[in-house]
């Protein structure tokens, strides 16, 4: 808004904002859903923008194609299916480092775990009884609805049923279970891929 000229009309009362959902155009303005019209000088069109998931990399799991909308979220931050990756995704009401930073201690103690262990591979996986469980949307429309997300919820992780398997933005619940997750549970699948190197 260059000068805030928007601004300085809104506090000087020569310029409202009104939000609703058009239901057409007309020779001096718009006419909303619910019949009010609302006269306007110039209109502009905004679409919004389109989701980029994952920074439109193209995964594969050995040589095949990896669809992220076909995997199933751990905790928001690692994919079934999905070897060796952890995804820092913060909070969307809240600020978005406090759950960077848990994510980061998170990665940091399961690296530990895998040297540990002598491993180089882990991923998650669905207990049995929750893997023809429905499926549910990375991001509960009661929540967060953005129609950026909306359009976007295809190509984003599902959810399965348990507080596990779902992307929450519920810092106070998150900063406990977080720090107490049983790195040798049932949702973790650990293995060695690299041949031990020889002197």
């Amino acid at each position: 808004m260059p000068d805030g000229d928007l601004f300085a009309g809104v506090r000087a009362g020569m310029a409202d904002v009104v939000t609703g959902t058009i239901a057409r155009f007309t020779p001096n303005g718009v006419e909303m859903q619910d019949g009010t019209h609302v006269p306007a000088d110039m209109i502009v069109l905004a679409t919004g923008f389109n989701l980029c998931v994952f920074g439109d990399i193209a995964f594969s799991i050995d040589g095949k194609p990896l669809d992220m909308g076909d995997t199933v979220t751990w905790r928001g931050m690692m994919f079934t299916g999905v070897p060796n990756l952890v995804w820092v995704f913060g909070y969307f009401r809240a600020s978005w480092t406090l759950r960077s930073d848990m994510i980061s201690e998170f990665t940091c103690r399961l690296l530990q775990h895998m040297d540990e262990k002598g491993v180089d591979r882990v991923e998650v996986v669905l207990p049995p009884d929750l893997v023809d469980s429905p499926r549910g949307l990375w991001v509960d429309p009661e929540d967060f609805n953005p129609g950026y997300l909306a359009r976007g919820q295809h190509l984003l992780p599902k959810t399965a049923p348990g507080p596990e398997w779902r992307h929450t933005q519920d810092y106070w619940r998150e900063k406990d279970e977080i720090q107490r997750v049983d790195l040798d549970g049932p949702a973790f699948r650990y293995a060695r891929c690299r041949l031990p190197m020889t002197t």
